[in-house]
């Protein structure tokens, strides 16, 4: 196999893993590549995601062919001139990624207790004593998560639910419209 193969098929490979994210995406929404995988670190990326990893092969095919084809360098030139071209492409995928998840992400957490007392969509119906789903917005983002009545009652799907407490990441909800029967009744 020569070196120039082996060229190609990073050049390739990561090229078409590109395309098949920006296809796949496209297509289905999202990003079919993970660009957050998580390797433990408390960065909003990792330096080894697929695009990162990605990227490089990119640049060191491209880079490698480039130093074997049309400038003719030795070969342990052009690994190094490949090394450096997917080492200076990646990097800079992973800087504007980094910069551009971290500006977008900030300020999206939030605690589920703070969810308490907020009035929320019922998107699941919630079977008498069984659990349903609900449809939380928050900073920006929504999230569905599990609810139970606190009283044991059906709520039917659509139904707006106050939350009236979180366990886990179970919500405990009660109907608006049986709140309101259990306020008296005001004297005129």
């Amino acid at each position: 196999m020569s070196i120039g193969f082996i060229y190609f098929l990073s050049f390739a490979v990561g090229l078409g893993y590109a395309v098949f994210v920006g296809v796949a995406g496209h297509l289905f929404g999202g990003d079919a590549g993970d660009a957050h995988m998580d390797i433990g670190t408390d960065l909003p990326m990792s330096p080894l995601s697929p695009t990162v990893i990605a990227t490089f092969l990119t640049g060191f095919g491209g880079g490698g062919m480039l130093a074997n084809s049309y400038f003719q360098m030795s070969v342990g030139k052009g690994v190094l001139v490949a090394i450096m071209c997917g080492v200076l492409l990646s990097g800079g995928t992973y800087t504007v990624l980094f910069f551009l998840f971290r500006e977008t992400q900030a300020g999206a957490e939030f605690s589920l207790e703070d969810m308490v007392g907020r009035t929320v969509q019922v998107i699941t119906t919630i079977p008498e004593g069984g659990t349903g789903e609900i449809a939380v917005e928050a900073k920006g983002s929504r999230i569905n998560g599990p609810a139970k009545s606190v009283d044991g009652r059906a709520i039917p799907r659509n139904a707006a639910v106050t939350v009236v407490r979180v366990v886990g990441n179970l919500y405990y909800v009660q109907e608006i419209s049986h709140i309101a029967d259990r306020m008296p009744a005001q004297s005129h």
